[in-house]
C-alpha cells in the first residue's frame, strides 16, 4: 500500500501542472510559450542555486534555512523578473504571468514527483505522502503562479524596484517556513502566507486588467 501511495503521490505531481495548464489554455486562449520558457529557464537557475547552496553550513539548521530562503528567493523572482524584462517582451498580457507561473510551478513539481517515485520499495514513505503531496501540490502552484503575477505586475506597471524585493522577500519567507518550523506550526504560516500573497496578486491582477485584453 505505501509503494502504491507513492506512485499516487508522484503522479498527481508529475501531472497537475499538465492539468493546469490544458485548463488555463482551454479557458483562455493564452499563448502557451511562456510555460516553454520558465521549464527551461529553470533548470540554470536551479543547477546555479543549488551549487551555491551547497556552500552552506548546515551545522545551523535555522541559518542555513534561512540562507536557502534568500538564495531562492532572490534567485527564482530575479528570473522571472529578467524573464519578463527581456525575453518575453512581447508577451505583455497578464495571461502570460499566469502561464509562465504554470510552467515554474512544472520544474519543482515534477522534481517532488521524481521525488516520491524513488521512494518505492525502500519503506521510508510516510503514511500520508499520498494527502500532502496533493496539497503540495496545489499550494506550489498558486504560491508560484501568485509570486509570478507579482513580478510581472512591477515589470508592467514600472514598479519593480518595489515588488521585485517584495516578491523576493515573500518567497524566502515560505522558503524558510518550510524547514524552520514544525510541520504543524509551518502549515499554518504558510497558510496565511499563501492567503496573503494570493490577494495581493488578485489586486494586481486586478489592476492589469484591459477591456480589450481579449481581443489581443
Amino acid at each position: 500500500m505505501a509503494d502504491f501511495n507513492c506512485i499516487l503521490a508522484g503522479v498527481i505531481r508529475i501531472i497537475t501542472p499538465l492539468i493546469l495548464l490544458i485548463l488555463w489554455h482551454k479557458k483562455t486562449g493564452t499563448r502557451l510559450l511562456p510555460a516553454l520558457a520558465a521549464l527551461l529557464i529553470c533548470f540554470p537557475a536551479f543547477i546555479i542555486a543549488g551549487a551555491i547552496r551547497s556552500g552552506f553550513d548546515r551545522c545551523d539548521f535555522i541559518a542555513f534555512y534561512i540562507q536557502q530562503g534568500i538564495l531562492y528567493g532572490i534567485f527564482e523572482e530575479g528570473v522571472k523578473f529578467l524573464a519578463f524584462r527581456y525575453l518575453l517582451k512581447s508577451y505583455d498580457n497578464r495571461k502570460d504571468a499566469v502561464t509562465y507561473g504554470i510552467g515554474h510551478s512544472a520544474f519543482e513539481s515534477i522534481g517532488g514527483g521524481m521525488a516520491c517515485l524513488n521512494l518505492i520499495g525502500t519503506g521510508k514513505a510516510a503514511p500520508e505522502i499520498f494527502i500532502a503531496n496533493v496539497w503540495y501540490a496545489v499550494e506550489g502552484a498558486v504560491f508560484v503562479i501568485a509570486l509570478t503575477i507579482l513580478v510581472f505586475y512591477g515589470v508592467y506597471s514600472n514598479k519593480s524596484i518595489v515588488m521585485l524585493p517584495v516578491a523576493m522577500f515573500l518567497h524566502a519567507l515560505g522558503n524558510a517556513a518550510h524547514g524552520i518550523f514544525i510541520k504543524p506550526v509551518s502549515f499554518v504560516i504558510n497558510l496565511i502566507l499563501l492567503a496573503g500573497i494570493s490577494y495581493s496578486a488578485f489586486r494586481c491582477w486586478k489592476e492589469m486588467q484591459n477591456p480589450y485584453e481579449d481581443e489581443l
